[in-house]
């Protein structure tokens, strides 16, 4: 038998773990996006004491964080690719338990039960968090924070703590750690003012720090993420926000909830009003940060709204099952058991179509977690290794594939690089998707996959293939490296 602190703790620990297994075993299994792949290549620049190349084409925003946690694992070798893609499956297991704690402590046990549901089956944090996007860890230190401020009001430096770890993901951890620090400010004297205020700045400290280290740049990130956004066309005007929030907001949350969580927030309106303040006033800080961003030209992204989802989710949960709260007799108890079991009845009714969306997006990962293993098994291919090792720098028709390919070859900056856009010179090699079903899986587009004149397969997969030109063929062949090659 488990001893009773074990048997305490065993509810958690299955979560953590089994909400994670059950993701992979229904989506498949975890890899890591473009983003991750580049905090990678970069954490393994920084162990080779090359310079990270934050200015590169097409290259994500930087998060300290992540790059830090990527550095760690770099001693794993051949697992540390797998050991990061189930951190962040693992946080979401976590994500999933704390949004349950937060529900049963704001509400009651069905409430959290049916939040930490719902979470668990929305199919958009199901694709972040087998992508492992550093937003899936940023929003469990947000409603962790929040979890350990509910239990004990104005708990100080562990909720700073925690906010100042999700402010090294994302920015908004800066916005919701300011305004704690604010809240904490009348009732602390002036020798935990000063302390609480440089653990608040922390986050936006070391992270300018690190965009000034390596880029000569404190503000790199805002800039960089601006001038992305503007690259890839997304959508970042003032006067787009409230469309998309809503839109994004919706697609997360999907349909029985875009009905039950506005009857949720008549409920909570009505007899929760504490918890109304927590839950909707943190949700419509972070939904108003979200909006003022594209004042200053940065993009609206749907993975951007996923933390105030989670609360809407717990105000959603309190809809169908707040009324256990209410007093025994009274009516308004019998009325909201009705109308919290038609809001729970709606969900039930669109299980068959979500079924049908878990599936499309089961084929997606596939699709992307496949690719990427394919890269792998590309760069450790000696025929490509010998390619690589005399004929030097390797162009790609699409930027996507860049990070994942250099991490595995174990490239300096420069030495993969995309010819997409003219954003680069041609290379003596090339690697091309083998044909338009691996280009569109991966791209969702074809490029041209005609190389340039001259150019010869050297090496084939089951999804890539290497070209080189003659120039690079000879040397290879001669076992020589061509004069003035190009290796970044």
């Amino acid at each position: 038998m488990p001893r009773p602190d074990l048997r305490r703790h065993l509810p958690a620990f299955l979560t953590i773990v089994g909400a994670p297994l059950l993701i992979a075993l229904v989506y498949g299994r975890p890899y890591l996006n473009y983003d991750a792949a580049y905090a990678l290549v970069w954490a393994n620049d920084i162990a080779n004491g090359w310079t990270p190349d934050y200015e590169g084409f097409i290259a994500p925003t930087p998060h300290p964080l992540q790059t830090f946690v990527s550095f760690l694992a770099l001693p794993l070798g051949n697992l540390t690719v797998g050991v990061l893609a189930w951190i962040v499956m693992f946080a979401f297991g976590g994500l999933i338990w704390v949004t349950y704690r937060l529900g049963e402590e704001l509400f009651n046990r069905p409430v959290g039960v049916l939040a930490a549901i719902v979470i668990l089956t929305r199919p958009a944090f199901a694709k972040n968090a087998t992508a492992a996007y550093q937003d899936i860890p940023f929003i469990l230190f947000v409603v962790w924070a929040l979890l350990v401020e509910v239990r004990q009001p104005r708990r100080g430096w562990p909720v700073l703590v925690l906010l100042t770890l999700a402010g090294l993901l994302r920015p908004e951890g800066w916005m919701l750690a300011g305004l704690y620090w604010l809240y904490l400010f009348p009732a602390r004297g002036w020798r935990d003012r000063i302390w609480l205020a440089l653990l608040a700045a922390a986050g936006p400290v070391l992270w300018a720090l690190s965009d000034w280290a390596v880029t000569g740049d404190l503000l790199h990130s805002f800039h960089g993420t601006s001038d992305l956004a503007a690259q890839l066309d997304r959508p970042r005007k003032p006067e787009e926000a409230p469309f998309w929030t809503l839109k994004f907001l919706g697609w997360t949350l999907r349909e029985p909830l875009i009905l039950g969580v506005p009857i949720g927030c008549v409920f909570v309106a009505l007899y929760a009003r504490r918890q109304a303040k927590i839950l909707l006033g943190v949700a419509a800080l972070m939904t108003a940060f979200f909006i003022a961003t594209t004042f200053g030209g940065l993009p609206l992204i749907a993975r951007y709204v996923l933390t105030p989802t989670v609360l809407l989710a717990i105000v959603y949960a309190a809809g169908v099952f707040g009324w256990r709260d209410l007093p025994a007799g009274e009516r308004a108890r019998e009325t909201w058991k009705w109308i919290g079991g038609l809001s729970l009845a709606l969900s039930i009714v669109f299980i068959p179509w979500h079924v049908g969306l878990i599936g499309d997006q089961a084929r997606k990962i596939e699709n992307y977690g496949s690719i990427q293993r394919d890269l792998r098994q590309v760069a450790n291919s000696p025929t490509v290794d010998d390619y690589f090792l005399r004929c030097g720098r390797i162009s790609t028709n699409n930027h996507r594939p860049v990070p994942a390919f250099r991490f595995e070859l174990d490239g300096p900056p420069g030495s993969v690089m995309t010819q997409a856009d003219e954003a680069h010179p041609l290379a003596e090699t090339i690697l091309y998707p083998l044909n338009r079903a691996v280009a569109l899986k991966y791209y969702n587009q074809v490029p041209s996959l005609t190389p340039p004149a001259g150019y010869a397969t050297v090496y084939t997969s089951k999804a890539w293939r290497l070209y080189a030109s003659p120039r690079c063929r000879a040397a290879v062949k001669a076992g020589v490296t061509p004069p003035n090659v190009d290796r970044d």
